[in-house]
């Protein structure tokens, strides 16, 4: 890992089971103490710092408690034996929607997979190949509800059902949207109306 520089900041944003208890937390990219979102210009640079910090300054049970933490990946972090170091009781390993899904990403993700690790697909709106290929693999399955239109939510939920993953709704924004995603039967929840992400300085 990189050596982290004196001012370092974690953001973390919860995600709930259908109990309203806390599942996990996703560990995000800050840039400073004030920042409310990332302003990555690097996606690599920026997991390092995510891990450093949370793994090596804070400590991951201070970060997440016994929750889960859920790490973004691009494609050279998912390729990096650099995340095989993480706790894989403790990760859950998150493909952003920038990796372009090819057979070698694939295979690292099945090799990832039978080494113990749990993956997510992130910000899916919608039923497409790169889904396809992963759909065996990956234990969650993040549905972006703002980017889905909200007639074919159900549809995509309905088809995502066939499969044995998880569903988590992210970026629910409202109770009416709450409401919704609860009926469709998603299993986790993530969004401003359930919490708004929290800057952790270390």
């Amino acid at each position: 890992m990189r050596t982290r520089s004196p001012d370092v900041f974690l953001g973390r944003q919860p995600i709930f089971d259908r109990q309203r208890r806390v599942f996990a937390y996703e560990l995000l990219f800050r840039g400073d103490a004030l920042a409310c979102e990332a302003h990555v210009r690097d996606d690599v640079a920026a997991t390092h710092q995510v891990l450093d910090c949370a793994f090596n300054a804070l400590g991951i049970h201070t970060v997440v408690g016994k929750s889960y933490a859920f790490v973004n990946l691009c494609t050279e972090s998912l390729m990096s034996r650099h995340v095989e170091r993480l706790p894989r009781e403790r990760v859950v390993l998150e493909l952003l929607e920038t990796i372009d899904v090819d057979d070698a990403v694939v295979h690292r993700c099945r090799e990832l997979k039978a080494k113990g690790f749990r993956l997510a697909l992130d910000d899916v709106s919608g039923y497409g190949e790169a889904c396809e290929r992963l759909l065996d693999i990956v234990d969650i399955v993040k549905i972006d509800v703002l980017q889905v239109a909200p007639g074919a939510l159900a549809e995509l939920v309905a088809r995502l059902r066939l499969r044995r993953t998880r569903l988590l709704a992210e970026k629910v924004d409202c109770v009416e949207r709450a409401r919704q995603c609860t009926a469709l039967g998603f299993d986790l929840f993530q969004g401003f109306f359930y919490g708004r992400p929290v800057t952790l300085p270390a």
